[in-house]
Formats: structure tokens, C-alpha cells, sequence
């Protein structure tokens, strides 16, 4: 554990973080150098990267993760499939950033969530809400010679959380401000923000999912149009709202009227939600199947939004990319300046990447760093396992 002593020694990191996220549409990589901890974390962002995920590896894993009659053989041969995609993703970012893997103390890797059950639910006696995310960090050190810390969400829901959203941690190290109330809007696959009160402590910070990110849209444009998502929003601007279909999704879904802490994933806005909504819309052209899921999807992240007084909604991942999004969330917030993150080195493509080094470097230095009031745990934990290389 030498490795280990040392890297506890340090006063700064380099530090790799890495995902795929829920969408499985790449795998994202940044580089950077961290100075401190907690509220005193530095972080210098020095390279990002997305290397695209095979479309037939994609649609493996989406089909794994929605299949309800899985194989033990299926999640083990994956768990090992991705990590050794994850593996050689670093491995090429290392070669294009021409470095050694000696030059780098850390790997924060998320894994892929195939599995995320947080509701309480006895069985044999026992509580048995869990998570699951494959891709070994084992498997991932072992390929690239760089210690791995994964599996961050497990911990939390151990602790009696939903293990997710993870994203408020950096938001509140990073962002959060005397002066300004802001809302941090992250639309990956599925849509979570984070509420930030003027000078709020760590566990004042109010966060959560609120429903369909990128999802849906993304479902709906592979079977209707073949495409993996709807690039800049053309589909949907070019689309109108089917009315009926709009106001049956507000009744049909039942998660995004849910109270906070709150979160989901594809078990939910799977295989057959797309099913019902296909078949529910089947009248419509399809590209107003697209307009009126992409406005749903801002209509849910208003609809969570609308108790609280913001001064600015900052928007990371895919969806700030999708134009159609953008203009409906500003059609929902007319008051409030609705933009693209891009502060402090941190922009839409690179912040879940950089989340993930954040929380490796906290794990070495010993800081708790999920937030009660967003998960729901009974308290804080540390984040992560470590495997060394």
C-alpha cells in the first residue's frame, strides 16, 4: 500500500476522470491537476476528450440494462468489457497527450450504470435497495498502471441514499456563492439539478433527478429516424407539439411529481415507456414525436424548478447542445438567464468528467463528499473504492 501512503502525500494530483453516462454514446476523459480539498479544491482542467462507443457495444449494454431476464454471465462478461474500454480509452488519451502513464496519480472512473433499484425494498429480511455499475476499476488499473478509484454511488446507498445524483458535490465545491442563488441543470440521459441558497453549507444543498434528460429523445430518434440523438435540436424545431400527446405524458409519468431526493434511470424511462409513447402517438408525424418529448423534458425540469428564486440556470451535458431544449426551458423561465456552464475551466462537455476526478481526489483525502439533503442517506460517506495498479 505504499502507492497509496503516497498519493495520500500529496499536495496536488493529476488526475484522469472518466464515464460513459446513461446515454452509452461515448466515453468521456479529462485531464486534470487538483490542488487541496473540500471547499479548497483547485481544479485546472488540461485536456478533455469523447471517444464515440460502438454503436453495436451501445445498444448491448441499453439492451442489458432494460432487460429483465439478464444472465449472471451477460453482467459479468460486461463488467469486464467496459472496463477494458475504459482501459483503452485512457490509454489512447494518454498516448495523444504524450504522457505516461507515470505522470498520472489517478483514475476517477464512474463505470456504467446498468442497475439502479434505491427504493426500499425488504427481501429475506433484509433492505435490498442497490446499484450497480459495471466496468471494474480493478480491470481499468491493471490495463493502464494507474490506481483506480469506481463504484461511488454504493457507499451512499449503503448509507441509506439513492446513491445518486453525485453531480451537486461539485457544484457546491466549485460554484456555489454569497451573493448569487443558481441552479446547476445537468441533461445527460436523465435531467438532474442542483439548487444552490446564497451561502448554503454542504448539506443545505437541495438536489435531485427530475425526470427525462436526453432519453427519450434519444430512444425516439433511433427508431424513428435510425440517428443516435437529435443533433442540435433539428429534429424537434423542425416538429410540432402534439397537444394530446403532451398532456398524456404529464399524467402517465409518475416521477417527476415526486417529492426530493429523488432518482431514476432506464429502469423507468425504458423500453416500454418509449412503447407506450409510440403507440400513444402513433398518429403523429414523427417529428412532432420528437418536439413534444424534447418539451416534456423541459417541462419536467420546470416543473421541479418552479418553487424556487434563481438568479441564473447554468446547463451542462448533452442536452445544452439541443437547441429546441434550450428554448423551451427559456420559454419556462422568462425571468431568468438560461446558459451553456462555462465557468472556472468547466463547460457542458467536460463537468460529469470532472466530477468524477474530484471525487477520486476526496477519496484520498478522506472527505465525505455525497450530500445528504440530495440522495436521502442517513449520512456522509466516503465516496468510491480503491484498487491499486
Amino acid at each position: 500500500m505504499n502507492n497509496f501512503e503516497t498519493l495520500i502525500s500529496k499536495k496536488s494530483r493529476t488526475v484522469i476522470g472518466v464515464l460513459s453516462g446513461t446515454s452509452v454514446d461515448a466515453v468521456d476523459l479529462v485531464l486534470v491537476k487538483i490542488k487541496g480539498k473540500g471547499k479548497s479544491s483547485e481544479i485546472k482542467v488540461l485536456d478533455f476528450r469523447s471517444y464515440p462507443v460502438n454503436v453495436k457495444l451501445k445498444m448491448h449494454i441499453l439492451r442489458l440494462s432494460s432487460d429483465n431476464n439478464l444472465k449472471a454471465e451477460d453482467i459479468c462478461r460486461l463488467n469486464f468489457i467496459i472496463g477494458n474500454l475504459f482501459a483503452d480509452s485512457v490509454n489512447r488519451f494518454l498516448s495523444v497527450n504524450k504522457l505516461s502513464y507515470k505522470n498520472v496519480d489517478l483514475i476517477g472512473s464512474h463505470g456504467q450504470t446498468i442497475c439502479h433499484f434505491p427504493g426500499k425494498k425488504n427481501l429475506f429480511g433484509f433492505d435490498s435497495r442497490s446499484t450497480l455499475q459495471v466496468g471494474d476499476p480493478s480491470v481499468i488499473a491493471n490495463k493502464t498502471g494507474i490506481s483506480v478509484i469506481g463504484d461511488f454511488r454504493t457507499a451512499d446507498v449503503a448509507a441509506g441514499g439513492d446513491g445518486a445524483p453525485l453531480a451537486p458535490y461539485l457544484d457546491y465545491i466549485l460554484f456555489s456563492s454569497a451573493d448569487k442563488s443558481r441552479v446547476f441543470v445537468n441533461i445527460g440521459g436523465i435531467a438532474n439539478v442542483t439548487y444552490l441558497r446564497k451561502s448554503c453549507s454542504q448539506n443545505e444543498v437541495i438536489a435531485s433527478d427530475t425526470g427525462p434528460g436526453n432519453m427519450l429523445i434519444d430512444s425516439l430518434m433511433m427508431k424513428l429516424f435510425k440517428k443516435k440523438y437529435d443533433k442540435n435540436g433539428k429534429t424537434s424545431s423542425s416538429g410540432n407539439v402534439n397537444g394530446e400527446l403532451f398532456s398524456f405524458l404529464k399524467e402517465y409519468d409518475k416521477f417527476y411529481v415526486k417529492k426530493f431526493p429523488k432518482s431514476t434511470g432506464r429502469e423507468y424511462y425504458g423500453e416500454k415507456y418509449v412503447s407506450d409513447v409510440l403507440n400513444k402517438g402513433k398518429n403523429s408525424k414523427p417529428a412532432d414525436l420528437i418536439s413534444t418529448v424534447t418539451k416534456f423534458t423541459a417541462f419536467t425540469i420546470y416543473h421541479n424548478l418552479k418553487r424556487f428564486e434563481t438568479d441564473e440556470l447554468l446547463i451542462s451535458g448533452g442536452g445544452s447542445k439541443n437547441t429546441a431544449l434550450m428554448n423551451f426551458l427559456k420559454e419556462y423561465f422568462p425571468q431568468t438567464e438560461v446558459k451553456q456552464i462555462n465557468e472556472k475551466g468547466i463547460n457542458s462537455d467536460n463537468k460529469e468528467a470532472v466530477l468524477f476526478a474530484l471525487l477520486a481526489n476526496e477519496f484520498v483525502n478522506g472527505i465525505r463528499a455525497n450530500i445528504t439533503s440530495a440522495t436521502g442517506s442517513d449520512k456522509n460517506v466516503i465516496l468510491g473504492k480503491f484498487c491499486p495498479a
